[in-house]
């Protein structure tokens, strides 16, 4: 339900969140290192009346505020983090780094984290002068990109008794997740021994390693599940020079599946597929070196329901000509330059998917993330045109909207025990049904992971 209050009180604020999302976008830090982004929301928070713990589960960007008391527990997610090497000038309309070779926010968490924020302020604010019980809690989470700050959160029980969780991600449409691909992503590192190439017989090439694991890849996807996708791309490949041994090369490879727990399998049968490309070589493998591992979504129809209809209802949003010129320009530099549409301008159901440790939150309490339009039609994702648009009148326009939807949806559920307690009793049933929750992160630390 759309209140009125809300979006007043989001009006209100809605300078202090543009200039917390245009910092955060101009901070750009990757993940585990968002000092600066994450310092920034935590003092807005506190400034706002929210008990904040910093620091949280041992990652020194993770930071949970806190406003209101008791039952029930409703959480707010958000993400900080940058893509490395997407440096990009705002609103310009062509590839043009402002540092090469340097982060941007090509994902739009500069977006996303603030949204969450505002939210949280707007819907703490009105169980306040209301009079309601109920705790809002906004979760600052590091390093989605890599790492999975939510699944060291999830480790660390920091969701148990949580009873619903609203979150949402920038893109070109307005959908509610449904479905989602799990992941495993991993650096696979050879050493061999030098030599120069008169006297190859002396050296054992770590290039040659990779590239026969990367031949056993190709084979092996004949032999996996059908909706099983696997990436890779060689990071180190011992260097230019052809007339040498190389000793040390490197490659990175993700593995996608819809079916959590089909992963762990797949990912010792990439492992063994390495240790015999170095058996063939005289190479040692070093070992895969983990850089995540995240669930696919537990679908929460209850809850995507309720995110979805006060989705409708605000829609559409007013974009004034220049926005609507403004991202014409993008329109027509994306994957759909013959789209009938700007911004979105209506509900899609089932069009949005997700991979992402959001995922991993959704199996320990009821989830549902919301799909909301800061960008033109087509613009395509982890790229320039993303961070191009990152600080422009029609990307703060969707994030105020997606605060909006999100608070009122928190207050739905906080208003209504009987659709809070539906959205309990689908998830119950949902974990019921599938086999338990596990993630190959177990044993390992924030400070383990590649930076």
């Amino acid at each position: 339900m759309i209140r009125t209050e809300i979006k007043n009180a989001i009006s209100c604020s809605a300078a202090d969140f543009e200039k917390i999302s245009d910092d955060v976008w101009g901070y750009a830090e990757t993940c585990f290192v968002e000092e600066k982004s994450s310092a920034e929301q935590a003092d807005y928070m506190e400034a706002r009346g929210f008990a904040v713990r910093r620091g949280v589960s041992d990652m020194p960007t993770a930071f949970i505020a806190e406003k209101g008391s008791g039952k029930p527990v409703i959480a707010i997610l958000g993400e900080n983090d940058a893509l490395a090497a997407l440096s990009q000038e705002a609103d310009v309309f062509e590839k043009k780094p402002m540092n090469n070779g340097a982060p941007g926010h090509g994902c739009g968490h500069n977006l996303l984290g603030t949204a969450g924020m505002e939210a949280a302020c707007a819907a703490a604010d009105y169980l306040q002068v209301h009079g309601l019980p109920g705790t809002v809690r906004y979760y600052a989470c590091p390093a989605e990109e890599g790492g999975g700050g939510k699944v060291f959160l999830v480790m660390d029980h920091q969701f148990d008794d949580v009873d619903a969780t609203v979150t949402w991600h920038p893109g070109d449409k307005w959908d509610a997740c449904k479905a989602g691909l799990a992941i495993v992503s991993a650096y696979f590192r050879f050493q061999g021994k030098a030599a120069h190439a008169a006297t190859p017989d002396r050296g054992r090439s770590a290039l040659d390693a990779l590239e026969l694991m990367n031949v056993g890849i190709q084979f092996l996807r004949e032999h996996v599940r059908k909706d099983t996708i696997m990436h890779y791309s060689i990071t180190n490949s011992g260097g230019p020079a052809a007339n040498i041994v190389q000793e040390y090369a490197e490659g990175f490879y993700i593995l996608r599946s819809p079916d959590t727990s089909y992963l762990p399998e797949l990912y010792e049968r990439v492992n063994d597929i390495a240790k015999g490309a170095a058996l063939m070589t005289g190479t040692t493998f070093l070992g895969a070196q983990l850089i995540n591992n995240y669930a696919n979504i537990l679908e929460n129809s209850v809850m995507n329901r309720m995110i979805l209809d006060n989705t409708a209802a605000l829609l559409p949003l007013p974009y004034t000509e220049e926005e609507l010129e403004y991202g014409r320009k993008f329109v027509a530099l994306g994957a759909d330059p013959d789209a009938k549409e700007v911004f979105s301008g209506s509900v899609e159901e089932g069009s949005a998917w997700i991979c992402s440790d959001v995922c991993d939150v959704s199996w320990v309490t009821p989830l549902t993330n919301l799909n909301g339009c800061t960008l033109a039609r087509g613009t395509i994702g982890h790229n320039w045109a993303v961070v191009a648009q990152g600080k422009s009148a029609s990307a703060h326009r969707g994030m105020h909207a997606a605060a909006e939807i999100m608070a009122n949806t928190v207050l739905d559920l906080i208003e209504d025990p009987e659709k809070l307690a539906a959205a309990r009793a689908e998830f119950d049933r949902r974990i019921a049904e599938n086999p338990p929750y596990r993630t190959l992160m177990e044993g390992v630390k924030p400070t383990d992971f590649r930076q």
